[in-house]
């Protein structure tokens, strides 16, 4: 069961990533798809791979939170609490791979910290929660909860 819950995060995860997500989230959510954080500023690019990232990860978000309202309507045991779990860790990863190529060189200007990150871009810094610090505490929550219910 494991390896089907896997194998299934990987082909929505490949199939999420080649699929316009951007189109169907709000115009003032939408990232500017051809930018990356550079020394000198914002740079525009020809195809910044941090958007396949990102597409992912909305993609996955979007099944977390269907997961956590099917919830409401199952009964709690081992098998729903791993996928979530699976799922928080793998959007987890995937915004981690957002933030990594959204500058160049990769990881420049944003600097993580204890539940927050910043991106500064020419001495100006913005404070972001960190969705992935969050998604992998919530993680942990969820593998307890698989443990105790085992």
């Amino acid at each position: 069961m494991t390896k089907l819950l896997i194998l299934a995060i990987v082909a929505v995860a490949a199939v999420s990533a080649m699929l316009p997500v951007e189109n169907l989230v709000s115009d003032a959510y939408r990232p500017p798809p051809n930018k990356v954080v550079t020394p000198s500023g914002i740079a525009v690019v020809d195809a910044p791979l941090w958007l396949y990232f990102w597409r992912v990860t909305i993609t996955l978000t979007a099944l977390l939170f269907a997961a956590i309202v099917a919830t409401f309507f199952t009964r709690s045991n081992a098998r729903v609490r791993w996928t979530l779990a699976a799922l928080s860790v793998s959007i987890a990863v995937f915004h981690y791979l957002t933030l990594l190529f959204t500058s160049s060189p990769p990881g420049y200007g944003i600097a993580i910290y204890p539940l927050f990150y910043t991106i500064s871009v020419k001495g100006v810094t913005q404070v972001y929660l960190d969705i992935g610090q969050v998604l992998i505490l919530y993680a942990v929550y969820n593998v307890y909860l698989a443990n105790k219910l085992s």
